[in-house]
């Protein structure tokens, strides 16, 4: 199952290379890469998009992120560290997200990353929800070749990696209490909301 997972998202990340930002689905922005898969056999689902970049660009060794969650394991998930270009092995990432301390991660998933260039971790869901619902942040990447710093996102900017951790929150949150207690509950609804005046 995992192996089928990583092979799963080595083809995402190769279909979002080579078509940059286009994607054979009808649906756009974050919800296109952003991939929820029901198993009903299993009664399981897996949500994931493949390493995105953040604010600095396509530019050689700009840091890229992307995450998995699994319902069997609801309070953790991987995060899927990388650069640009996959020239350097990352080793850890630190998120300096307003008002949080710095958030420090370096323990390495089982399941390493079959992608080339990318650093498998496992984080706790609550770092993820920190991460994501922040006031502003940027990320320092240690890597074999130094230490890269750049931003996520500011009260101006956004970065892609930033825009899909909201829809990954989302849709990892779905139908639960989370969702209301994050501010995530209607969010990216499909449907526009009508106040319910006393019908």
């Amino acid at each position: 199952m995992k192996q089928r997972l990583w092979a799963t998202l080595a083809m995402v990340a190769g279909a979002v290379a080579l078509t940059g930002c286009g994607s054979a689905s009808k649906k756009g922005g974050t919800e296109a890469v952003v991939q929820v898969k029901v198993d009903n056999t299993q009664r399981a689902t897996i949500i994931e998009f493949a390493p995105q970049l953040i604010d600095c660009g396509r530019v050689a060794r700009c840091p890229t992120l992307g995450a998995i969650w699994h319902s069997e394991t609801p309070n953790r998930a991987t995060l899927l560290v990388g650069t640009w270009g996959g020239q350097a092995k990352v080793e850890s990432i630190e998120f300096n997200v307003r008002p949080h301390a710095p958030l420090r991660v370096r323990s390495l998933a089982k399941e390493a990353s079959s992608l080339p260039g990318v650093t498998a971790f496992v984080v706790p869901m609550d770092t993820i929800e920190r991460i994501t619902l922040g006031k502003g942040g940027w990320v320092r990447v240690a890597t074999d070749s130094g230490v890269i710093e750049e931003n996520m996102y500011s009260g101006e900017r956004s970065s892609p990696a930033a825009d899909a951790f909201k829809r990954f929150l989302y849709e990892a949150y779905k139908g639960t209490d989370k969702e209301l207690s994050s501010g995530l509950l209607g969010v990216f609804s499909d449907k526009p909301y009508q106040p319910n005046y006393g019908k």
